[in-house]
């Protein structure tokens, strides 16, 4: 291949990767905030029963963030 080839095709592979890039949907904080909470009791529950440290980190995190999700949803926080 030329390198004007190689240029090309380097350009179009740029240019998939940022148009896969736009297409993906970014959650919302709601989403995001759901989603940390079920992987932290996930993590929880998983160290408790290997009987390994940090359970207690992950179960204090997710109670943090349902806080946070709870005050949300009640509108009690504001920009």
């Amino acid at each position: 291949m030329s390198e004007v080839e190689t240029e090309f095709w380097s350009f179009v592979v740029r240019e998939r990767a940022l148009e896969q890039a736009r297409a993906e949907e970014v959650p919302t904080l709601i989403d995001w905030l759901e989603r940390e909470i079920s992987e932290a009791r996930e993590t929880a529950f998983s160290l408790s029963i290997r009987q390994e440290n940090g359970a207690e980190y992950w179960t204090g995190y997710a109670d943090a963030l349902e806080d946070v999700l709870k005050a949300i949803k009640r509108r009690e926080v504001r920009a």
